[in-house]
C-alpha cells in the first residue's frame, strides 16, 4: 500500500465555485481560508483559530435561582417560564451576538468572470490547483495554507495589469458582524506589503501582511496580546515566507502532508466511501494543531459575511466528541492532544464553575462554550444536562486507552475524568428505594427547550456515570492510586438500573419510551459510544440491544441528521451490523455533503428523507469527522482489550486493506483481506503489554512470526515488548500491501451473483 493513499482522492470543480458554500476548504490547524469564486473576484474568505470575541454580560449568572438548586425548585413547581427567564431568556437578551467565533474577512483578487474553470483540492497535499480562463487570458491557480507557517499562499499566473490583492475586514462585510463594534482596523503600508491589524476588546489583536500585486501572493496572519505585537510577527512571517519563495514553501508544505498522511491508510473496494474516511481526517487536521485553540462547530472556515452558526461554540452534545474521534484510529493523537489540552488548562474554571452553580466539589461541562469556558447560550435543558461531563470524559480516556502513557494519564488524563468523578459523587442522590439518582437532568435535545425536556434518571446520564466510574478505577490501578476506586465502585453498584420499556428497549428516561425518530440517539449512549452493554456482555445484554435497535429503527429516519448516520455507522459496527453500518455511510455520501464534501446540516437536495432542508445550509464540520471514524470501526476494534481485524465489513466488500491503524491498547495493526476471507494481519505494540486478538482467520491454520501466540478459544494471547511484531498469515499469501491496494481498487462490489 502506498505510503500516501490520500494521493487518489480529490475534489474537482469543472465550474466556478460561484458561494463561499461551493469553495475549497485549506488549513494547517491555526490559519484557514476557504477559496471561491469566478475569478470575478477570486476570493479567500480568511480565519484563525484563536480569533474568538469572548466579551459577555454575565449579571445573568448573579440572579438569585442561577443554580442548580434554582433550577430544580422552578422546574419541580412548574414555573417553566421562570426557568426559562432565569437560565436563557436573560443571558441572550444581554447577549445578542457573542461570545461568539469571529473571521478576519475576505481577500479578492479580480481577474475577469471565468469562461472556463477547472480546479480540485488535492487531499494528498492540501492544495488547490488548475485553470481559470477569462476573456483576457488564461491563468494557472496554485493554493495552499502552509503546513507549519501561518501563512496563505497563492499563485495567479498571467493577472491582469493593475490587478491588486485586497482585504475587506469582517467589520465591513455585514451588519451583524458590524454590531460586534469591534474597533476600527488600522491599515497601513510597509514597502510593498500591505498591512491590516485588529484589535479584539478583551482578547487578542491580530494583523495579516501581504502584498497587493503578484504574481505569487503571500498573506501571513498572526496573533498576539497587541496589535502592534500582532504585526511585527506578522510582517516577520511574511518576510520570512517572501524570502523562501512560494516554490520552496509548496516543497516544505506538500513533505509535511506527506509525514501526516504516512501514519495511516485505508484502501476500501468503493472510491467514494473510502474518500469520507480521507476527508474526514484532512478536515480534523486542517483545523486542529497542538498548541493552538481547537476548533469548533466550523473548524478554522467561518462562513462568509455572517455570524458563525450557534456562534461556532465548542458543543459537547455530540458535535465536539464526533469532530475528534477519527485522530484514534489514524493515531493522530496530537490532535485530540489540542482539546484535552484545552479541557486542562480549562479545569480551574470548571471547578469554579461547579462550585458556583452546583455548590459542590468536582467539575460540570456545559453544553456550549468558547475558550476559557466562556459560556456561549444554548437551550437551557441542553446547557444543564449531566451528560456533556461524561462525554467529555470519554474522549479523555480514549485518549489514555489509545495510547497507554502512563505520563500523559498523571499529569492530563486522570485529574480531568476524576474530577468529572467528583461531580458525579457530590450530585447523585439516594432515594428510599437504596438506589442513587440523577435527579435533574435532560437527554438532549430531545423535547429541545421545552417543559417536556426535564427528567430524572435519563439513560444517557447513567450510562456513561456508571462507565466514568470503571474509567476511574482503571486509570487508579495504572498509576497506583486507590484514592476514589473504593467510591467509584460503590456508586457503580448502587446506580438505579436502565430504564427499560416492556419490550426490554431502553428508554429515554422512566416512562418515557423514545417516540420520534429524533436525530439524538442519545437513549442509546450504554450501547454505544459508552459500551457499558455489547454483544459481549451475555443474553441480557444482547437482549437489550436488539430490542433496542429494533425500536429506534420502528421510528423511521425522517428527523435523522447527518450526525445522526456518523454515530450510527459505528454503532453499527460495534454490534457486528455491518450492512447497517454500511448503509449509514452510503445514506451521509448521498445526501448531506456538498459539491466540495462539506456537511451543511440540509439535504440540500430535498429528497424526502429527511425533515433538514433549507437554502440556509449552516455549516459544521463533526459528522465529516465522525463518519471517518465509523469506517475505521469497520475495520479494526479494540474495546474490551480485544482487538478485532475486519470486525463488520460488508458482504459485498470482498477484498478490503488498511495500514498501521490505531487501536485501544496501542496496538497498531495492518490487515489485508481477500475473497472475502483475512489473509495477512500485522500488529506492533506501542507499549509492553498483553496483546488479545480474536482469531481473525476462523480457526484455519496460520503461519506467524514473531511472539508466540497461544490459544484460548477463539482468542490468540501473546506479551509484545514495546515496538514488537506479531505477524499471521495464511500459507502461501503475501503481506504484500502495494499489491492487496492494487486488488482492491479492481474488486467487484456488485451485490448481484453469488460469491
Amino acid at each position: 500500500m502506498d505510503k500516501c493513499e490520500a494521493a487518489v482522492h480529490r475534489i474537482v470543480h469543472r465550474r466556478a465555485p460561484r458561494e463561499w458554500h461551493d469553495g475549497f476548504p485549506l488549513g494547517n490547524g491555526a490559519v484557514g481560508a476557504m477559496l471561491w469564486g469566478d475569478g470575478d473576484p477570486l476570493c479567500l474568505t480568511l480565519d484563525k483559530s484563536d480569533l474568538w470575541d469572548l466579551r459577555s454580560d454575565d449579571a445573568y449568572l448573579e440572579h438569585p435561582d442561577h443554580s442548580y438548586a434554582g433550577l430544580r425548585r422552578l422546574v419541580s413547581e412548574g414555573r417553566f417560564d421562570e426557568a426559562f427567564e432565569v437560565f436563557e431568556a436573560r443571558q441572550l437578551r444581554d447577549n445578542p451576538l457573542g461570545p461568539t467565533k469571529i473571521s478576519i474577512g475576505r481577500a479578492e483578487l479580480t481577474l475577469g468572470s471565468a469562461t472556463s474553470y477547472e480546479c480540485s483540492l488535492e487531499l494528498a497535499t492540501a492544495t488547490v490547483a488548475g485553470t481559470l480562463r477569462t476573456e483576457t487570458g488564461e491563468h494557472r491557480l496554485l493554493a495552499f495554507v502552509h503546513r507549519e507557517r501561518n501563512i496563505v499562499c497563492l499563485r495567479v499566473t498571467s493577472p491582469p495589469a493593475g490587478a491588486r490583492l485586497s482585504l475587506t475586514p469582517l467589520c465591513e462585510m455585514s451588519d451583524s458582524l458590524a454590531a460586534l463594534g469591534l474597533p476600527n482596523p488600522a491599515v497601513d503600508d510597509d514597502g510593498p506589503v500591505r498591512i491590516l491589524c485588529q484589535s479584539i476588546p478583551e482578547g487578542p489583536a491580530y494583523a495579516v501582511a501581504w502584498n497587493p500585486r503578484g504574481p505569487d501572493f503571500l498573506l501571513a496572519i498572526e496573533s498576539a496580546q497587541t496589535a502592534e505585537a500582532a504585526r511585527v510577527r506578522a510582517l516577520a512571517t511574511w518576510q520570512a515566507a517572501a524570502d523562501a519563495g512560494i516554490d520552496r514553501l509548496y516543497e516544505e508544505h506538500t513533505r509535511g502532508w506527506q509525514g501526516f498522511w504516512g501514519e495511516s491508510a485505508v484502501c476500501l473496494p468503493e472510491e467514494r466511501i473510502e474518500f469520507l474516511w480521507y476527508l474526514g481526517l484532512y478536515l480534523l487536521a486542517s483545523s486542529a494543531r497542538r498548541g493552538e485553540v481547537p476548533p469548533g462547530l466550523q473548524g478554522v472556515w467561518a462562513m462568509d459575511g455572517v455570524l458563525p452558526p450557534w456562534r461556532g461554540e465548542f458543543a459537547a452534545d455530540m458535535n465536539l466528541q464526533e469532530t475528534f474521534w477519527p485522530s484514534l484510529a489514524s493515531g493522530h493523537l496530537d490532535l485530540l492532544d489540542c482539546w484535552c489540552d484545552l479541557m486542562r488548562d480549562c479545569l480551574p474554571a470548571a471547578q469554579a464553575f461547579t462550585r458556583r452553580f452546583f455548590g459542590t466539589e468536582g467539575t460540570f461541562w456545559p453544553a456550549a462554550f468558547g475558550p476559557g469556558l466562556a459560556l456561549i447560550r444554548c437551550w437551557y435543558t441542553v446547557q444543564y444536562a449531566w451528560s456533556h461531563s461524561g462525554w467529555l470524559a470519554w474522549l479523555v480516556w480514549l485518549r489514555w486507552r489509545y495510547s497507554m502513557d502512563r505520563e500523559w494519564l498523571a499529569h492530563t488524563g486522570y485529574p480531568l475524568v476524576a474530577e468529572v468523578f467528583r461531580f458525579y459523587r457530590a450530585n447523585l442522590e439516594r432515594e428510599a428505594d437504596g438506589y442513587l439518582h440523577v435527579p435533574l437532568s435532560t437527554s438532549p435535545e430531545y423535547k429541545d427547550n421545552t417543559p417536556a425536556a426535564w427528567c430524572k434518571d435519563p439513560n444517557i446520564d447513567l450510562a456513561l456515570i456508571r462507565r466514568c466510574c470503571d474509567w476511574v478505577v482503571e486509570m487508579e490501578a495504572a498509576l497506583g492510586l486507590v484514592e476514589l476506586t473504593p467510591a467509584a465502585r460503590e456508586i457503580r453498584q448502587s446506580l438505579v438500573p436502565y430504564a427499560l420499556t416492556e419490550a426490554g428497549a431502553l428508554c429515554l428516561w422512566p416512562g418515557r419510551p423514545l417516540d420520534e425518530p429524533h436525530r439524538h440517539p442519545s437513549h442509546l449512549m450504554a450501547i454505544h459510544p459508552a459500551m457499558d452493554l455489547t454483544i459481549e456482555g451475555g443474553e441480557d445484554a444482547r437482549r437489550t440491544i436488539e430490542a433496542s435497535l429494533d425500536h429506534y429503527f420502528s421510528l423511521g429516519q425522517y428527523q435523522w441528521a447527518g450526525h445522526t448516520y456518523a454515530q450510527m455507522a459505528s454503532f453499527g459496527a460495534v454490534i457486528g451490523r455491518a450492512e447497517f453500518a454500511y448503509d449509514c455511510l452510503l445514506r451521509f455520501a448521498e445526501y448531506w455533503i456538498g459539491p466540495n464534501g462539506l456537511h451543511f446540516n440540509r439535504d440540500t437536495r430535498r429528497t424526502g428523507t429527511t425533515l433538514y432542508t433549507g437554502d440556509d445550509r449552516p455549516f459544521t464540520m463533526e459528522a465529516s469527522c465522525g463518519v471517518a471514524a465509523g469506517i475505521s470501526d469497520l475495520l479494526l476494534q479494540g474495546w474490551n482489550d480485544v482487538v478485532r481485524v475486519f470486525p463488520a465489513v460488508p458482504g459485498h466488500w470482498r477484498d478490503v486493506a488498511f495500514r498501521d491503524l490505531l487501536t485501544e491498547g496501542a496496538f497498531r495493526v495492518s490487515a489485508i483481506r481477500r475473497a472475502g476471507r483475512t489473509t495477512w494481519v500485522n500488529v506492533r505494540a506501542g507499549v509492553t503489554g498483553t496483546l488479545r486478538l480474536r482469531d481473525p482467520f476462523n480457526g484455519a491454520p496460520v503461519s506467524t512470526s514473531g511472539p508466540e501466540l497461544r490459544r484460548d478459544g477463539d482468542l490468540l494471547i501473546g506479551e509484545l515488548a514495546a515496538g514488537q511484531m506479531v505477524t499471521l498469515w495464511l500459507p502461501g499469501e503475501m503481506g504484500d500491501l502495494a499489491r492487496a491496494a492494487d486488488d482492491v481498487r479492481q474488486s467487484d462490489t456488485s451485490r448481484l451473483g453469488l460469491r
